[in-house]
């Protein structure tokens, strides 16, 4: 009997502990069981650094740069010291083998090299004496052997009192190689040697070189007159087109350019504009130019802004202006100048009474027009 409850109670026992052990798997199964949700490890903040140490590490910065720009210096002025030192083995070469036929040049060239280091350009070394070396190797290579190469290495040298002197010297030794329009140029060179004295030039029918090369300068700068005369005639005329036949292209009198007229400036002086009646934009404008003459515009169909205008020029010629789809202040114009040539103009943003205009001229010029503070029928517009 003791027996037999002994086995009822453990049989009882394993029920309730596998009772427990189905509880628990049944409440992981069926989501009782809820595990812990997954967390981003903490941050931590980066060690300080102190100001002293930020400092250090700043001066340590600044000492490497320094050093780098040191170790750069000194690697460039290494490299240039070699030329510097090619040139001395090239100056014992010459002396050894008396060879400034051959020589001569290469020297020469190796002297205008080095010319272009930093340590002439600071003056560290000093470059006259070379030159004045090369320029004496060159005119004894020209003096035993004539060469136009040559010639053209010495004349390529900075000028100086020994370079002017050896050219000089040199110029009626090669005289004879120079033929046709290369005669004036030659010639040219070798009166800059001479200090602009035709007397040093020495070589058969010099003067007769000179006066050929004399006349030919005259005619340049004849010729360079005449054309810097055009340009500035060009130029005043296109000045003349803009303060006469633009409207409002300068500096509004009393804030209202559209009723009291404006100021434009040109290279020849100030042109006054005044509105015809009071109304430039229907009855037109006259402008009085430095010389006392007049330019008088008048607007089609008394609506300058839709129908154009016709300026009168004070030599009797005729500008017409004619607005783009009718509406000039928006889409710009178009202008045909005296003398053949059109003129177009557009409006910036398609406003030129707020944003200004730019007008192309048949030469390629073009003028543009700001408005002063975006009001340019109060404050005026600024043309260049």
């Amino acid at each position: 009997m003791l027996h037999s409850n002994a086995r009822v109670l453990s049989g009882s026992i394993s029920t309730i502990i596998a009772l427990l052990l189905l509880s628990g798997c049944s409440s992981q199964v069926f989501g009782h069981y809820h595990a812990p949700e997954y967390q981003d490890p903490p941050a931590y903040p980066p060690p300080s650094v102190s100001r002293a140490e930020q400092e250090q590490r700043h001066a340590e910065r600044r000492a490497a740069m320094e050093e780098a720009k040191r170790q750069r210096a000194a690697e460039t002025e290494a490299r240039e010291r070699a030329i510097f030192d090619e040139l001395d083995v090239m100056r014992r070469d010459i002396a050894a083998t008396k060879d400034v036929v051959n020589k001569a040049r290469p020297f020469a060239q190796k002297v205008v090299e080095a010319s272009h280091t930093e340590l002439a350009r600071s003056r560290k070394v000093d470059m006259a004496p070379l030159y004045a070396e090369a320029a004496q190797y060159l005119e004894s290579a020209i003096r035993q052997s004539p060469s136009i190469e040559t010639f053209d290495t010495l004349a390529g040298l900075p000028p100086g009192e020994a370079t002017d002197r050896a050219l000089l010297a040199a110029c009626h030794r090669v005289r004879h190689l120079v033929q046709g329009d290369e005669v004036l140029d030659f010639t040219g060179t070798c009166l800059d040697g001479a200090g602009g004295d035709a007397k040093k030039l020495k070589w058969p029918n010099a003067q007769r070189d000179v006066a050929a090369y004399l006349k030919e300068e005259n005619e340049r700068a004849l010729a360079a007159a005449v054309t810097a005369k055009k340009a500035q005639e060009k130029q005043a005329k296109a000045e003349r087109y803009v303060a006469a036949a633009v409207f409002a292209a300068g500096r509004c009198r009393f804030g209202n350019c559209l009723k009291d007229g404006w100021t434009a400036r040109t290279a020849e002086g100030d042109v006054d504009v005044s509105c015809s009646f009071s109304n430039c934009f229907k009855d037109g404008w006259t402008a009085r130019f430095p010389d006392g003459s007049q330019a008088t515009t008048r607007c089609s169909f008394s609506d300058c802004t839709k129908d154009g205008w016709s300026t009168r020029f004070p030599d009797g010629t005729e500008a017409t202006t004619r607005c783009s789809f009718s509406n000039c202040l928006k889409d710009g114009w178009s202008t045909d100048l005296p003398g053949g040539g059109t003129a177009t103009t557009r409006c910036s943003f398609s406003d030129c009474s707020t944003n200004g205009w730019e007008t192309s001229l048949p030469d390629g010029q073009s003028i543009r027009c700001r408005c002063n503070f975006n009001k340019c029928f109060e404050d005026g517009a600024t043309c260049e």
